[in-house]
């Protein structure tokens, strides 16, 4: 028989992980909550997939998703779960909405910091002496990176908002970028 408490240890553990790493990326907790954002979606997965096995051992099947969709109802032209269904699967629910989450802090990092601006931003950072005065040789940068950015081929604009974790602490970071003729170029750079 499988154990019922592995899956839940698992996904309540990645998940209350997750949400304390992020916010301590946000309020400048490094190193601790880099290494519990990397580590957080694993435990979650993991967690996942053996609640799908313990699904399965325990029903005979694995969840129906029809179900879901069955208790779907149309409010104002809007969809949404019948709210005696939703109570009933509170802990799905939350960690659906945290699933979410953390596919959008990956799309986010995966957008923002493999861009030619961020790569720009570090550069400029690593190599400016002004700013490595404050923050003493830089160690790394936080994984939020978060902003605005267009690129229009050869000319953009980007906004960036980051960590940059240093000898000397932390330090929340603003740069701002152009681009001309394909080459991005640092205008301006704040360090809180």
């Amino acid at each position: 028989m499988a154990n019922p408490t592995t899956h839940r240890v698992l996904v309540t553990t990645g998940c209350l992980m997750w949400c304390a790493s992020f916010f301590g990326e946000a309020f400048q907790g490094q190193p601790y909550s880099t290494v519990g954002i990397i580590i957080s979606p694993t435990l979650t997965l993991i967690g996942i997939f053996y609640w799908f096995k313990y699904y399965r051992l325990t029903r005979g099947h694995y969840p129906k998703f029809k179900t879901i969709w069955d208790n779907t109802i149309i409010i104002g032209g809007e969809f949404t779960l019948r709210f005696e269904f939703l109570i009933k699967h509170i802990l799905e629910f939350w960690t659906a909405c945290i699933l979410f989450w953390m596919g959008l802090v990956l799309i986010m990092v995966l957008t923002f910091r493999r861009s030619e601006a961020f790569e720009a931003t570090k550069n400029y950072c690593q190599t400016n002496q002004e700013i490595l005065s404050q923050t003493g040789e830089i160690k790394y940068f936080g994984v939020l990176v978060g902003g605005n950015m267009s690129d229009a081929g050869q000319g953009g604009k980007a906004d960036l908002s980051f960590t940059i974790i240093g000898t000397k602490g932390n330090f929340s970071a603003n740069s701002k970028l152009t681009k001309k003729n394909g080459v991005w170029a640092v205008e301006n750079l704040n360090l809180k």
